[in-house]
């Protein structure tokens, strides 16, 4: 009986350690739950600020991308816009040669009208201005070119004719002496005579010197643009003058 005795609390003790055992093995258990519970919070909040600076890097990656794209296009004006202004500037250049090369013609091939003076060839503002007094063209109250002034405009005509970069306006011009009575009828103020001579240059360029009448043009401006006064003969002289002017066609 005594031993039976001693076999039950032997046996209660074995299960009292067993049960301690086990209490200290969930203590070290639930430290490493939570531990690890620890471990996944912060490991999600590295995730998350992983994914904030993810988030920021695509942000930026997007932004950059647009400003990228916004620089290529502009580089695609400014190539566009740089390809047109060499253009223009080539254009100019060649516009500039061109009047040039007709200026040194008509020096050559109007040498003794520039030194008589009775031509006047100058450059104003990238245009070229041939000044013919109107007694070389015309006689006095007429409008019909004469020889000689026939002979002084086809030799004009030559040192032009294969530029067809320029337009030719022509422009007549008075003094300010009223047209005579015997032209009344025909003329009725020097308006229709500086017109009327300004044409009959055009027309003469066209039919006998073969320019192109796309090119030309007429312009009649009477009195009102004199280069001299009026009150001398000298200044009314100069004033009874054609125009031609050499126009880059842009």
């Amino acid at each position: 009986m005594a031993k039976l005795r001693v076999l039950i609390v032997f046996g209660l003790f074995a299960v009292l350690l067993s049960a301690c055992v086990s209490k200290g093995k969930y203590l070290e258990l639930e430290s490493d739950l939570v531990e690890t519970r620890q471990q996944a919070e912060d490991s999600d909040k590295d995730l998350q600020s992983l994914q904030a600076k993810y988030n920021s890097l695509e942000a930026n990656y997007r932004d950059l991308e647009n400003k990228n794209l916004q620089l290529a296009n502009r580089v695609d004006n400014l190539t566009g816009e740089l390809k047109k202004e060499r253009k223009v500037l080539q254009e100019k250049d060649q516009a500039l040669k061109e009047l040039e090369d007709t200026r040194r013609k008509i020096e050559t091939g109007l040498k003794e009208q520039l030194a008589a003076q009775v031509i006047k060839l100058e450059e104003v503002e990238g245009k070229l201005k041939v000044t013919f007094v109107d007694k070389i063209l015309f006689n006095s109250g007429s409008v019909i070119i004469n020889p000689r002034g026939q002979d002084v405009l086809l030799e004009f005509a030559d040192s032009f004719r294969g530029n067809n970069g320029q337009n030719i306006v022509v422009e007549g011009h008075t003094d300010n002496v009223s047209v005579g009575s015997a032209l009344k009828n025909r003329f009725p103020s020097n308006w229709e005579l500086a017109t009327a001579r300004a044409a009959a240059v055009v027309r003469f360029l066209h039919e006998a010197a073969g320019l192109e009448p796309e090119r030309l043009s007429a312009t009649g401006y009477s009195y009102f643009k004199p280069i001299a006064s009026n009150d001398t003969e000298e200044g009314r002289s100069q004033n009874r003058r054609i125009e031609v002017i050499l126009v880059p066609i842009r």
